[in-house]
C-alpha cells in the first residue's frame, strides 16, 4: 500500500495591510473594556517604564531633569530673537514668545511622542518576547513620559514670563483641557505610526520628513494674520491647527474658545484614536512576527 507524502506547506508571509481576515469580527467596546482593565492592571508595569526612560534619558547629566525647564527656556529665547528681530514680524517681544510658546509646547508633544512610538514595538522586543505586556502600554508609556516632561516646560515658561507682563487669566484653566484632547489625538496617531513601523521600518525614515513639513504647514512659528485671507480657510484642512489654534486662543489671545473649536477639537481627537485604536488591535498579533 503506497504512502501519500504531503508536501510542506509554504510558511504564509505576515504583510500590512494582511488579507480580508485582518480585521477581526469583534466587538470593539469588549475589546476597549478588556484593554482597559489590562492597562489597570499593568499599570505597575507602565509606571516602571516611564520612570526607567526617564532616569536613561537624563543619565549621567549634571543638571538632570532640570533640562526639562531649561530646553524650552532657551530654545523660546533664541526662536524669539530670530523671528520678532531679524525677521521683524509685527508681533515682537514679548507678545510673540507668547504666540511661539503656546504653539510650541504643544507641537514638541506630538514631535516626540509619534517618533519615539514609532520605534516602541520595535525596541522593547526583548521584553515581548519574554513576558506577556499588553502591546498598548509601549506608545502609551511614550506619551505620557513626554506629558510630563512637556507639562513642566509649560509650568517653567509661564513663571518665566508672568514677570514679563503676561497676564494670567481666567481662559487659562482650559489648558489641560487642551492638552487632554490633544493627548487623544497624539495617541491615536502613534498607535498608527508604531503599527507601520513594525511593518515597513522605511516609514520611520520617512516619518521625521512628514513631521517637519507637518510643523512648517502649522501657523506656529507665524500668526495666521500675517498671510492672504484666501489661504486662512486652508489651515482648516490641517487636522494639527485646530488643536494649536485652541491653545493660541486661551493662551496668547487670553479669550474663551468657541464651542465650534472647542467641538472641532474633541471630534479629530475621537476620530484619530479611533482609527489608531482599530488599526493597532487589528494587527497586534502579527506584530511580533515582524521583530
Amino acid at each position: 500500500m503506497a504512502t501519500q507524502v504531503s508536501s510542506p506547506t509554504a510558511p504564509i508571509p505576515q504583510v500590512f495591510p494582511p488579507d480580508g481576515d485582518g480585521l477581526p469580527g469583534v466587538n470593539w467596546f469588549a475589546t476597549l473594556h478588556r484593554d482597559a482593565r489590562e492597562l489597570y492592571r499593568y499599570r505597575a508595569v507602565l509606571t516602571n517604564l516611564v520612570a526607567q526612560d526617564l532616569r536613561v534619558r537624563y543619565q549621567r547629566s549634571l543638571l538632570g531633569f532640570m533640562w526639562t525647564l531649561l530646553n524650552p527656556i532657551l530654545m523660546m529665547a533664541v526662536m524669539s530673537v530670530v523671528f520678532s528681530t531679524i525677521f521683524r514680524f509685527e508681533k515682537g517681544g514679548v507678545d510673540y514668545a507668547l504666540y511661539l510658546f503656546s504653539g510650541m509646547v504643544p507641537w514638541t508633544l506630538l514631535n516626540m511622542t509619534v517618533t519615539e512610538s514609532s520605534t516602541c514595538i520595535i525596541s522593547n522586543e526583548y521584553l515581548i518576547r519574554k513576558i506577556y505586556i499588553p502591546k498598548l502600554i509601549f506608545p502609551l508609556s511614550r506619551l505620557l513620559l513626554n506629558s510630563m516632561m512637556q507639562a513642566s516646560s509649560m509650568t517653567a515658561l509661564f513663571l518665566l514670563m508672568v514677570p514679563l507682563g503676561v497676564r494670567l487669566t481666567p481662559s487659562l484653566v482650559l489648558v489641560p483641557v487642551g492638552f487632554l484632547l490633544f493627548s487623544a489625538f497624539i495617541l491615536g496617531l502613534s498607535l498608527i505610526a508604531s503599527t507601520i513601523n513594525t511593518f515597513y521600518r522605511d516609514f520611520g525614515h520617512l516619518l521625521s520628513v512628514i513631521i517637519q513639513a507637518w510643523y512648517f504647514a502649522t501657523p506656529i512659528m507665524y500668526p495666521i494674520d500675517s498671510l492672504p485671507e484666501d489661504l486662512a480657510w486652508r489651515f482648516w484642512l490641517n487636522p494639527a491647527y485646530a488643536f494649536i489654534r485652541f491653545f493660541h486662543v486661551v493662551i496668547y489671545d487670553a479669550s474663551w474658545p468657541s464651542w465650534v473649536l472647542v467641538s472641532s477639537t474633541a471630534g479629530i481627537a475621537a476620530v484619530v484614536l479611533g482609527i489608531g485604536y482599530v488599526t493597532f488591535k487589528s494587527y497586534e498579533d502579527r506584530l511580533v512576527f515582524r521583530l
